[in-house]
């Protein structure tokens, strides 16, 4: 006959067990990946020349919004559209044509892999 103490000690070890994995213990030794990042450009895309046009930024962490994040913005060619100071407006200039509004989220986390986005911004009389 199997005395009491240890079928006790089984029976509270299999429930100890079960409840760690229950509350996602397991989760604490998986290895932590990078969220998903999204940069999303909100404005147009086609300006008129000698115009400025508002426009906005939307980055999103892991599906949710990123607060107040810090981004480097650039034209490729400030001779068809440049940003204002406060980078909060497109200021289109007189000459017609293409380029490319490039947008990246600067993070110590990542340094040399910053997500990054293009956007293509034509400017028309």
């Amino acid at each position: 006959m199997v005395s009491a103490r240890p079928v006790v000690r089984l029976a509270l070890t299999v429930v100890g067990g079960m409840a760690a994995l229950a509350c996602g213990f397991a989760d604490v030794f998986r290895p932590a990946g990078p969220a998903a990042v999204t940069i999303i450009y909100v404005g147009d895309t086609t300006l008129h020349r000698d115009s400025t046009v508002p426009f906005s930024v939307v980055v999103e962490v892991g599906g949710g919004p990123l607060p107040a994040p810090r981004l480097r913005m650039t034209s490729s060619d400030p001779s068809v559209f440049d940003l204002t100071a406060g980078q909060d407006s497109l200021v289109a200039k007189s000459r017609n044509g293409t380029a490319t509004l490039t947008i990246r989220l600067e993070s110590s986390m990542l340094p040399d892999s910053a997500p990054t986005l293009a956007q293509s911004i034509r400017v028309l009389p």
